[in-house]
């Protein structure tokens, strides 16, 4: 960890190479998406610069975990800082079925953010030899995510205390 005042000990940030902002919106891409879910991928629109947009910030979180902590910011917590961000900044619309009402922007990109939240969880607890996780009340928490009461610290915790749960 660099304990220094002076400029120069501190990386500079700038622009992510194509490249990796590819791999890293593929691999967000991986976390969200399943074939289950209520709201189909074929009917969703995404915000292109809004994913690359959160891309940077979380890429922009992971120098800050290493720069002013000394530590490399794990999986978990750059899915949480996803959903985070994904809560936040609501990349995600609806394209409702003919006849149909669309969900509100900010349900919509909730959902989403939960079922990233519970398929990263499950994956770490897999690796980590345990089962899914138990019964969660998703209505409380997509409603938690809807209208954006909680901070990313938060979300932080709720992810490891799953994971390890």
């Amino acid at each position: 960890m660099v304990e220094s005042c002076s400029t120069k000990d501190y990386p500079k940030f700038g622009r992510l190479p194509q490249d990796t902002v590819e791999r890293k919106v593929e691999k967000l891409k991986g976390w969200i998406w399943e074939n289950d879910s209520e709201i189909p991928r074929n009917r969703l629109s995404v915000s292109n610069d809004c994913i690359l947009n959160i891309v940077d910030l979380v890429e922009r979180r992971r120098v800050y975990f290493h720069v002013f902590h000394g530590i490399n910011m794990s999986e978990w917590n750059e899915a949480a800082l996803y959903c985070f961000w994904i809560i936040k900044l609501q990349p995600f619309v609806e394209i409702p079925p003919p006849n149909a009402k669309a969900k509100q922007i900010n349900k919509v990109n909730s959902m989403i953010a939960v079922r990233l939240l519970c398929r990263t969880i499950n994956s770490m607890r897999r690796i980590n030899g345990k089962g899914r996780i138990g019964q969660l009340n998703l209505g409380n928490l997509i409603h938690t995510f809807r209208y954006q009461d909680i901070s990313k610290e938060a979300i932080m915790t709720l992810f490891e205390s799953l994971i390890s749960a």
